[in-house]
């Protein structure tokens, strides 16, 4: 058997060859991933400039400003630390002019990636009134998309004036259970774990 072709370390094959497991002497090995290692390194002590100078049991309501070490900047460092005759006060000043080149009035902006829409107020007080009565009459016909394009304005305008029936509104939430239904447990759990993180956004958690 060719020990330099085995594939199982060579403390495991000793006893097919007791000359040598005489002479071998097993030894542990440390690595620096140990947990003492790793937690010891990680115990750093705060800046001296984070602990406070006055005893705790008294109220100090101050602001601290501990940036770390580098070269001054003045993108890093607030203007109300600066004292009134620092310059980086005036390099600051500079720095906003040459962050953006298009702020000047002789700068030309880049030509815009979609045409913009200008918004048109053209519809009067009885077309309104029409659409909100066709959108009741049979919104099953004259959905949004076609109240769009009939009295040419956007969806969006359509739904802030009017809304759909409640008969509409049912069968639509019907067909939205009988879909959820045939849904696995995947993506059963994975919308509710989307409505639990909206939730939390607007708790801004």
């Amino acid at each position: 058997m060719n020990l330099a072709a085995s594939k199982r370390p060579l403390p495991s094959l000793l006893f097919l060859y007791p000359s040598l497991a005489q002479g071998t002497v097993p030894a542990a090995r440390r690595h620096e991933s140990s947990a003492r290692r790793t937690t010891k390194r990680l115990r750093v002590k705060p800046d001296p400039s984070f602990i406070p100078s006055t005893p705790t049991n008294q109220f100090q309501d101050n602001i601290i400003f501990n940036p770390p070490s580098s070269s001054p900047s003045p993108y890093q460092t607030p203007a109300a630390f600066l004292p009134p005759s620092d310059p980086r006060r005036s390099l600051f000043a500079q720095s906003l002019e040459h962050a953006n080149p298009y702020a000047q009035s002789d700068k030309r902006l880049p030509p815009p990636i979609q045409k913009p829409v200008e918004k048109r107020y053209h519809l009067k007080a009885d077309e309104i009134a029409e659409i909100r009565y066709l959108r009741q009459k049979d919104p099953f016909t004259w959905s949004r998309k076609k109240l769009a394009q009939r009295f040419d304005c956007s969806e969006l305008f359509v739904a802030m004036i009017c809304e759909a029936s409640q008969e509409k509104k049912q069968q639509q939430q019907t067909a939205l259970d009988d879909i959820k239904a045939r849904w696995g447990k995947r993506r059963t759990y994975a919308r509710e774990d989307r409505q639990k993180r909206r939730v939390l956004w607007g708790r801004d958690e």
